[in-house]
């Protein structure tokens, strides 16, 4: 063997070595258990759970964060573990504001090479003091100009087994909520306690187009939960969508004569709403409706006229239709003529 050979593999060796002593220097992060499940837990319970850590590595163990989401707050954890050694991350959870199967995690960081990151969760199943059915959550989808009501049943548990429904209230004023006791057996929620309460939220007719959040407020005799939100979501569709509701002509020349359309869509099923008049009240634009389906959808040209005077315009295109509850759709035009 050469002195060239002897050397390199001299050099092979102590890097080996270096390197095993490297890699036998590092911290190892162990949790045996990631997942806490609490089980069933009552509404209102705050949980303190603890999370066990242990080093098995040979340098110390650095956490530097746990941060937990929504709902979980970390009460603290050892910064430092040292190795052969176990550290904790302990963390509450409230579940004031949460009904049914829940889960909460908690990312830990910390200076492991081969786990930087890991993610602890905490399960649980929260019973509330008195439970909604399906959930105190009611959508809405309908149309413009019809009511529409939802339904839900508010049931005893087995702590609260004499409550009373005392009131309710909308937040919204075409928003109407009443409820009765379940007298009737038949319409008794099975898997559900007693007493039971049915619960009607009505969508009035004078309803806005447009987004529906909001939420309904139930009174209860019971001091553990004198008040049940029921979240109330959904839309009410206009019966006649026009798009885009803003014709935008941005900067134009007058000798290009630019046109836009407009689309006029009846939305009401087995409905007829024609357009009976479209006008314009700038003389720098015409209009022109064409019938695409009678009754149903049209489309309105909007054009420049090549002979208007040149300047910044605010014209309104006015639709006239044959329906009362429909009425007039104004949509606003804007252009800058050169």
């Amino acid at each position: 063997m050469t002195r060239k050979n002897i050397i390199l593999l001299l050099v092979i060796g102590l890097s080996l070595a270096a390197s095993i002593g490297v890699a036998r220097d590092l911290p190892k992060l162990v949790i045996s258990e990631k997942i806490i499940d609490l089980g069933q837990v009552p509404q209102g319970a705050v949980k303190d759970v603890v999370f066990t850590l242990k080093n098995e590595g040979a340098a110390p163990l650095l956490i530097a964060a746990a941060r937990p989401t929504c709902g979980c707050t970390v009460a603290d954890f050892d910064k430092e573990i040292a190795p052969g050694e176990s550290g904790e991350v302990r963390a509450k959870l409230d579940t004031s504001d949460f009904r049914g199967p829940i889960s909460k995690s908690i990312l830990v960081a910390c200076n492991d090479p081969a786990t930087p990151t890991v993610a602890l969760a905490i399960r649980a199943d929260v019973r509330p003091f008195i439970a909604v059915y399906p959930r105190p959550l009611v959508r809405f989808n309908t149309l413009e100009k019809q009511a529409a009501v939802q339904k839900i049943t508010v049931a005893g548990t087995e702590r609260s087994k004499d409550f009373k429904l005392t009131g309710a209230k909308a937040e919204l004023p075409f928003l109407d909520v009443s409820y009765r006791k379940i007298e009737d057996r038949k319409l008794l929620v099975a898997e559900a306690g007693e007493p039971q309460y049915e619960v009607s939220i009505e969508l009035k007719k004078d309803a806005p187009p447009g987004p529906v959040n909001t939420s309904v407020s139930l009174s209860t005799n019971r001091k553990e939960e004198p008040e049940i939100k029921v979240q109330v979501i959904g839309v009410v569709r206009a019966m006649v969508r026009v798009s885009p509701p803003q014709l935008e002509f941005g900067a134009v020349e007058l000798s290009l004569a630019p046109t836009r359309n407009l689309v006029m869509v009846n939305n009401v099923p087995d409905h007829q709403i024609a357009v009976t008049k479209v006008s314009v009240d700038d003389p720098s634009f015409e209009v022109k409706t064409t019938t695409v389906e009678e009754g149903k959808r049209y489309t309105i040209a909007v054009s420049v006229k090549k002979d208007a005077e040149a300047g910044v315009k605010n014209a309104v295109v006015t639709i006239y239709t044959d329906d009362p509850d429909v009425g007039e759709l104004k949509v606003p035009v804007r252009a800058a003529l050169r």
